[in-house]
């Protein structure tokens, strides 16, 4: 659990670095040669980020059921706050990974002359955005996933 956990955050500080990278290098173009590559790199690291603290709390919350279900005198409250938890998490973290993706999309059909470069101003500071609140979101998530674990488990602990 905590080596996913200590993953997801790596990789979302890998995330943050590279979209702050894609805006820097729409305007400044230090990876010039074939801009898309960049951003195709940062949404393969912003993707796996996001699949695997989505992944985390799927996992997480199946052991916390099996768990609860094997031990009935825990009741189901558990069960019930990861599932909150979950309709917490989920909703940002998918509109966060369908706008990056748009702009990313968006950005190299700019590049390729397609489209005008506004689509770009307008998804890139929504997209900055969503992705610092959706980050938030999830430490909260995963805070709030520690201690009910930590508070299933405290009985069995000492």
């Amino acid at each position: 659990m905590w080596f996913f956990m200590i993953l997801s955050y790596i990789l979302l500080a890998f995330s943050f670095i590279g979209i702050v990278a894609i805006g820097i290098n729409h305007y400044q173009h230090f990876w010039a040669h074939q801009h898309i590559t960049l951003d195709i790199f940062v949404s393969l690291i912003f993707l796996a980020g996001q699949t695997l603290v989505m992944f985390f709390f799927v996992g997480t919350g199946v052991n916390v059921r099996e768990y609860s279900e094997a031990h009935p005198e825990l009741g189901d409250r558990f069960t019930k706050g990861m599932l909150a938890l979950k309709r917490k998490l989920y909703p940002p973290t998918m509109l966060t990974t369908m706008v990056f993706m748009a702009m990313v999309i968006l950005d190299g059909i700019f590049f390729m002359g397609r489209v005008s470069e506004w689509w770009f101003h307008i998804l890139y500071p929504l997209t900055f955005l969503l992705f610092i609140r959706a980050t938030l979101i999830q430490h909260r998530s995963f805070v709030g996933s520690t201690n009910i674990v930590l508070a299933m488990t405290e009985p069995y602990r000492k």
